[in-house]
């Protein structure tokens, strides 16, 4: 099992590389692109958006489960990420270089079917991967290093997209052409590091540790093995709590463009410096993480880092919201370029932010990790893909009515409109005070829940015991 940590991880987590640039580029600018570059509502935006997670929410399962129960020549999961990583691709393109039309209709079907299209093939790829990693590494601690080396490839995909839109789209955020340009270095990205990963990979699965106990994975069906999975109390639990946090975060990631613009009044090139300035703190935070995290408690580690995420996070919007209706001068002034004050200011607080969400969110995937052999202690049934799928179901419903509300409030400020500047910048502050609002009202509730998750090292650790597994006592 070490020999597999040595030969394959870095051949996993490259995979990551073109993936994380590729999401981010979709998560940040597809509604934005779409509304304010094409024209469409931002209501039939949100509306398209939520569809396609709505059926990628019901589809998800479905492919997990699959991928379970396949057997070829590759194993159960390099199939699907054949498939997945070609149809993501060609879905990505036709998003932002193919036009069916001008017409509000014409923009909505396009949105709505080619989104549908790179939603599915994203399932297909990231779900199989996300399962193949999991079940190579299997330790406690390990699954922290996993998930840490796939964090840090990640980095490297972002700071490629960020340098890309920072060179492409310079002082202005509504160049058709700057979208087409960078959506063929993010799909070029991805499919050269994915084709790479999924070449040196397709083999890895006959050299993985076999469990001594009878596996049945091969009769459990999506269905049942959903009603299964729904007993495991620290998974419901984790999933409730993660899947509210979700609402909001589909919410701020449709409005941080808008924030970036109308809200912090940054041009292209100064944003984008600004996310560069955060790239250390996130690196630093992903390549030590694993140090930081040995001998610690999963559970703790994750609510402490999530009380700090929600305190220190929205603070300079919170006091940003204070000037802006109140008429104060807490922050200095906003539209002043990279020399400012503000920009040290927010470039700082990115910096330590980008390195809490990093480390936090390790900790969250290692927890979700260490499911899968505490329900196969009672179910027989090694599920990685059922289970990571059902995580991203109800995050993309829920995350899919995030979207929704956002695409209305959007229209019902008036950004389907010819408005001005200064109507279009008081009508961003108000969804701010919506979305900070949401974010202190769902995180005591979500916070609940997670502080019911049960698993720790010596469950972890017994529950491999008892499957015949020897990796969760090698050291990492």
């Amino acid at each position: 099992m070490e020999d597999l940590q040595k030969k394959y991880l870095n051949t996993w987590a490259i995979g990551n590389v073109g993936g994380a640039a590729t999401e981010a580029f979709l998560g940040m600018f597809l509604l934005y692109f779409y509304n304010q570059v094409l024209g469409l509502d931002p209501f039939l935006c949100g509306l398209g958006i939520a569809l396609s997670l709505f059926v990628d929410a019901f589809t998800d399962p479905m492919i997990g489960g699959m991928s379970d129960r396949t057997t070829s020549k590759y194993g159960r999961r390099i199939p699907f990420m054949a498939l997945g990583l070609i149809g993501f691709s060609l879905g990505v393109f036709l998003l932002f270089n193919v036009q069916l039309g001008n017409s509000q209709f014409a923009l909505f079907l396009q949105l709505l079917l080619f989104i549908i299209v790179t939603r599915i093939s994203s399932t297909m790829f990231f779900i199989p991967r996300a399962s193949l990693g999991i079940e190579m590494i299997k330790g406690y601690e390990q699954r922290n290093l996993l998930h840490a080396r796939n964090n840090n490839f990640g980095i490297l995909g972002t700071v490629i997209f960020y340098s890309t839109i920072a060179i492409i789209f310079g002082n202005n955020w509504n160049q058709e052409s700057g979208y087409k340009a960078v959506s063929l270095i993010v799909v070029t990205l991805f499919l050269i590091t994915s084709v790479v990963s999924v070449f040196k990979l397709r083999n890895v699965e006959s050299e993985f540790e076999k469990t001594t106990v009878k596996e049945e994975t091969k009769n459990t069906g999506v269905i049942k093995g959903i009603t299964a999975l729904w007993k495991n109390n620290s998974w419901r639990n984790l999933i409730i709590g993660t899947s509210l946090f979700g609402i909001v975060g589909s919410l701020s990631g449709v409005f941080s463009i808008y924030l970036i613009n109308y809200f912090w009044q940054w041009q292209p090139n100064e944003f984008t410096l600004i996310l560069g300035l955060s790239i250390p703190g996130a690196m630093i935070a992903g390549l030590s993480a694993n140090k930081l995290l040995q001998d610690k408690d999963k559970k703790r580690s994750v609510i402490a880092l999530t009380v700090l995420m929600i305190t220190v996070g929205p603070s300079l919007t919170v006091l940003r919201i204070i000037d802006i209706k109140f008429q104060t001068n807490i922050l200095p002034e906003v539209g002043l370029g990279i020399f400012s004050a503000l920009f040290f200011l927010i470039a700082i607080q990115s910096a330590f932010m980008a390195g809490v969400r990093v480390i936090n969110g390790i900790v969250f995937s290692s927890m979700f990790s260490d499911v899968v052999e505490d329900h196969q202690k009672t179910t027989h049934s090694r599920s990685e893909g059922l289970i990571i799928s059902v995580n991203g179901l109800s995050g993309k419903v829920l995350g899919g009515f995030g979207v929704l509300l956002s695409g209305l409030l959007l229209s019902l400020a008036g950004f389907g409109e010819d408005g001005s500047i200064e109507e279009k910048r008081e009508a961003v502050t108000n969804l701010a005070i919506f979305s900070t609002s949401l974010l202190y009202i769902i995180a005591p509730v979500s916070l609940y829940f997670i502080s019911k998750y049960e698993i720790n090292k010596t469950i972890h650790e017994e529950n491999l015991t008892n499957l015949g597994y020897d990796t969760g006592r090698m050291e990492t």
